[in-house]
């Protein structure tokens, strides 16, 4: 691959990474406010008789943030599998940049 092809190659890629990064980010909030909305409504139904049918709806949507926060971790992970790899392949692609650089001013002697 050639100076320019590799230094395309590389913008992509470092965009592709800022993307992945960016996306992971948005996953992490949302972790984050599903378990707190999952706390405050375990600290909703502590208060209640166990019977009440509010606590089995309560429970219901603990057990519905619960599947969304697993889809969600599975996504996260997707991501961070994806981003491990484009960083490997920005780093040979950096390599093939620094190569190219390397022979185009090398003095022949």
């Amino acid at each position: 691959m050639g100076l320019i092809a590799s230094s395309f190659r590389m913008m992509y890629l470092t965009a592709y990474q800022m993307s992945l990064e960016s996306k992971i980010q948005w996953i992490a909030s949302a972790k984050m406010e599903l378990v707190a909305s999952s706390d405050e409504i375990m600290a909703l139904g502590n208060d209640l008789d166990p019977e009440n049918p509010a606590v089995k709806q309560m429970e219901a949507r603990r057990d519905k943030l619960t599947v969304l926060e697993k889809k969600l971790d599975l996504q996260m992970q997707e991501y961070q599998s994806r981003l491990k790899m484009v960083e490997a392949e920005l780093e040979s692609t950096r390599g093939a940049v620094d190569k190219a650089i390397e022979r185009s001013f090398r003095f022949q002697v």
